[in-house]
């Protein structure tokens, strides 16, 4: 059974709520969603991923991939932000 990468942003039960009453999700309602699922097919982990919203909604649809956003934008080389890219260690010299 494949994995499948789901990502996107979705509204909390209680944005959900609220967006019913004002017409439009409140700011801090907004979270993101990003995990790995075994299912067999893409179609399929979107229903196991909104199933985990428990009652909330996805504000746009999920994007689902075979590869995380992180992996595929390090294959293409992009730039990476100063200080979070990973340490590189540095054999020590054994004192004899």
């Amino acid at each position: 059974m494949p994995y499948f990468y789901v990502e996107g942003l979705y509204a909390t039960k209680r944005g959900v709520r609220q967006a019913r009453k004002m017409g439009k999700f409140p700011p801090g309602s907004i979270e993101p969603y990003a995990k790995n699922i075994w299912a067999n097919s893409p179609k399929e982990a979107v229903q196991i991923a909104t199933a985990e919203l428990e009652g909330g909604e996805w504000t746009d649809g999920p994007h689902v991939g075979r590869v995380s956003e992180e992996q595929r934008m390090r294959s293409q080389g992009a730039p990476e932000l100063p200080g979070l890219n990973p340490s590189k260690t540095k054999g020590r010299k054994r004192r004899t």
